[in-house]
Order: structure tokens, then sequence, then C-alpha cells
């Protein structure tokens, strides 16, 4: 008689009881529910406890939920981390994105409908983190590193983060997104850096329909210009690494490039793991099928062949 596999543990943190009855009675039916009424009794729960995914309040006294997110990153690594946010601080947010690696930004209110879909979601790239942890894929890269491509329109940044990366890093540079299409169909690119806006064109459409249809490659943003809506959506939507203000400052740019591209190998080794950096369903913008946009669209979903040729 087969046995069924046990429930996913989800642990919801909060300083408000009623928001703990809440998830309580939303979610014990179909997972184990733990919950903490502030930030340091959950990472005294995470001591002992492994959980599938951590839903956490961002506004609660004494810890916030970005800085116990942070913290629970290094207890449990493994875990799905959701915030739950009712302001705006993109300071916090950046951070989040940085170091808490977030799953997902909600807002509050919540639709429960929403809230319930998305853990769901994120239960199941923890369970498909955790099998393809275990299978493990053992390889380290081989040859040179894939390209960096840096999507700014300012042509002294590409060569700024030459300097900066070496000659051990390959740069390639594209001043819109059509010229970044261009250089993906030709190109061996695990890595790209974008600024927020390009031509005075937002690049989230581009960059989550690259993690829709390419998820190994590494999104890595470096603005100037950003504000908490648009960074709450570049990971909701587009599951981009790291967030890098500008001026650029050249140790973090290594790091995090060298980061962003190990990250690469391990998604393109481990397609299990393309379930953990799943982007949310882009919103409705209704968009002439023959328009420049949905044509660039268009070619990013046919590059499949091309990136997978390179992997």
């Amino acid at each position: 008689m087969s046995q069924h596999p046990p429930k996913a543990r989800v642990l919801f943190v909060d300083d408000e009881p009623r928001v703990l009855t809440t998830m309580r009675m939303l979610f014990r039916n179909q997972y184990d529910v733990l919950t903490a009424d502030s930030g340091q009794a959950a990472l005294e729960l995470l001591k002992t406890q492994a959980v599938d995914v951590i839903v956490s309040d961002q506004r609660m006294p004494g810890m916030t939920g970005i800085e116990m997110l942070r913290a629970a990153r290094e207890l449990n690594p493994a875990a799905m981390r959701i915030l739950l946010t009712g302001y705006s601080d993109l300071n916090a947010i950046i951070g989040s994105i940085n170091e808490g690696e977030i799953f997902r930004f909600i807002n509050k209110p919540w639709s429960n409908d929403d809230l319930t879909a998305t853990v769901a979601r994120a239960v199941a790239a923890a369970r498909a983190s955790a099998a393809a942890a275990q299978a493990g894929d053992g390889s380290a890269p081989i040859g040179p590193p894939p390209g960096v491509l840096v999507l700014d329109d300012d042509p002294q940044v590409p060569a700024r983060i030459q300097t900066i990366l070496g000659a051990d890093f390959r740069v390639v540079a594209a001043r819109s997104m059509e010229e970044a299409v261009n250089l993906l169909e030709k190109e061996r690119i695990g890595v790209i850096i974008s600024d927020t806006r390009v031509a005075d064109s937002p690049v989230l459409g581009l960059i989550s329909t690259l993690k829709q249809h390419h998820p190994e490659l590494v999104s890595v943003i470096l603005t100037e210009r950003a504000d908490a809506g648009t960074a709450i959506e570049l990971i909701n939507q587009g599951q981009i690494y790291r967030f890098i203000t500008k001026p650029i400052h050249d140790s973090q740019c290594k790091i995090t490039v060298s980061s962003a591209l190990r990250q690469h190998h391990r998604l393109a080794q481990s397609p299990e793991l393309h379930q953990r950096y799943e982007v949310a369903a882009p919103k409705a913008q209704p968009a002439a099928a023959e328009s420049p946009q949905a044509k660039l669209m268009d070619r990013i979903r046919t590059l499949r062949t091309v990136v997978k040729r390179w992997v």
C-alpha cells in the first residue's frame, strides 16, 4: 500500500494574533502549519524545525520581516521565502532581493486566492529543489564562462564593467532591447545586466519573458533610478538575481557577476531548480501582434534552441 508523502511544512510569521489565526484556518488542511509571533521566535523555531516555505509580514516590532528572512536563509537555505508588505521601502526591498532571495512579494491586504496559489507554487518549488539537491549535479563549469550582456543606453557602462571584471570575463553591450535580442540570438550569454529602463522603455517585459522561456539566464539590475513598485515587479515577474545601484562599486560588481555566473551554471545543470525561480504571470497588457515589442517577445520565445546549444 503506497504511502502519501508528508505534508509540506509552512511557517507563518506575524505579530498580529488575528493574522496567524487566519493563516491556520486557511492552510491547515493542506499543510503542516507552524506560526511565530515575532522574527526572533521564528528564528528560534527554525533552529529545530525544517520548513518548506516561510511567509512573513514585513512590519513587526523588534525585527522586520526582511531581517528575519535574511537570517532564516542561513538557518534553512532551502526554504522558499514570501514577504507580506503593506508599504514601500526601497532600501529594504533591495536588501531583501540581494540578501533574502524573496520568491514573491505580496501586497497587503492580500487576496486569499492569490496567497494560497502563491504558497502552493512555493511548496512545489521547495519540493523540486529538495529533489535536485539530493540528486546533485556534481559538475564544475568547463571552459571559459559564458558572456555577460550589459543592456544600458550609457555607452560607458559596459566598458566600465569590463574593466572591473577583467580579462577573464567577456562583456558584450547593447543600447536597446532589439540589440540585446540580436546578441542573445548569436552569443553565448549567461548573465544579463540591465538598467530598469533603456531608451526610455521599461525592461520588465524583456526580463520577464526571458525568465519564463529561458530560466537558466540570470538577470542583475544596475540602476540609479528605481522605485519600490518597480523593484517588486522585477522580483515577482522577472525573478531578478541581484539589484545594484549606481554609481558602480567595483568589488560589489565583481562579486555579484561571479555569483550570477555560478547561479547560471546551477540552473543550466539542474532544470529541477527552475521552479524555484518561476515568475508570476505578467499583467495583461493588450498589444498589437505586429508591434515591435510583440515581435521582440516572439524572438525571445524562439531562442531556446540557440541557448540550449551552449549549455
